[in-house]
């Protein structure tokens, strides 16, 4: 039941950003472990360096003050919002390919269950995301889940799991289930946008509250929504997400053509779009 999330900042705003659903969206904080994750570029000569940091290989890292600010003001609102020191750690790393691909590399040695961007780290990702290269990036190079959090409205609940038939649906609500171990207060809608694909319903229904169910989810705590989507399948999403106020959307990153009856990237069009969207939930995006 125990989860391991990082946290990735940018600045105060980012981790404002991913501190906030986090402990909005937990109440059963004892079973969240955090890692507070900033890459250090260069110091400028002119720029105050607050504090010495110790890397993984023991260099010293010089850490400007805004960053030392970022971390420290994260760290105390989550003990504010009821979590223990010791479930929080902070992890410093200088840069060394680049943002996204330090961000992977970390996700990768340490094996997160999700991996969370604020709203300055999104932005960062956002071209990777959108891109031709979103699929490879997610699927084949970064292991973990990735929650975008651009700006999470507090005291929202449950979550909307998008599926379209395929395996990969499955994935998404085997990620799902995992996280809301223990956390009764949210439900699951299951959410299916119906483009005459021949998609067995019932069967892939079934098999996803069994998911659901070996996660102690039971038939109580999941609705389903069929939907005809007139204007677009992520159209449908977001409307459904504003009608029911989700506190996230979950959906994979690839998904089924309706026209080739294949598997298509979506990360360029469905996902893009969604991604694009969001207002006030959280984007759960599962390789």
């Amino acid at each position: 039941m125990q989860k391991s999330l990082l946290v990735t900042l940018r600045d105060i705003t980012s981790c404002s950003q991913g501190v906030r659903f986090v402990s909005s969206f937990f109440h059963n904080r004892q079973y969240v472990e955090l890692t507070l994750f900033y890459l250090v570029g260069r110091v400028a000569a002119e720029q105050q360096v607050s504090e010495l940091w110790d890397n993984a290989r023991g260099d010293n890292i010089a850490l400007p003050s805004g960053a030392a600010k970022a971390l420290a003001l994260c760290r105390s609102n989550l003990i504010k919002k009821g979590f223990a020191e010791k479930q929080i750690k902070q992890v410093t790393r200088r840069m060394q390919a680049g943002t996204i691909q330090d961000i992977i590399h970390e996700a990768q040695n340490s094996l997160y269950d999700a991996v969370i961007l604020g709203k300055r780290s999104t932005s960062f990702v956002e071209d990777i995301i959108c891109g031709n290269k979103g699929h490879e990036l997610l699927e084949k190079e970064l292991a973990s889940p990735v929650w975008f959090c651009r700006d999470p409205e507090e005291g929202r609940k449950d979550v909307l799991v998008c599926l379209d038939g395929s395996e990969v649906g499955e994935k998404v609500a085997d990620h799902v289930g995992y996280i809301l171990q223990g956390e009764e207060q949210h439900g699951v809608t299951l959410f299916h946008a119906d483009k005459g694909q021949g998609v067995d319903k019932q069967k892939m229904f079934a098999r996803v509250g069994e998911i659901f169910a070996s996660y102690g989810i039971g038939a109580g705590r999941i609705r389903q929504v069929v939907v005809k989507p007139l204007l677009g399948v992520a159209s449908a999403i977001l409307a459904e997400s504003d009608k029911g106020r989700y506190a996230a959307i979950a959906m994979g990153s690839i998904g089924r053509s309706a026209d080739k009856g294949m598997y298509e990237k979506i990360v360029g069009s469905k996902c893009k779009n969604v991604f694009n969207e969001i207002d006030k939930a959280a984007l759960w995006l599962v390789p």
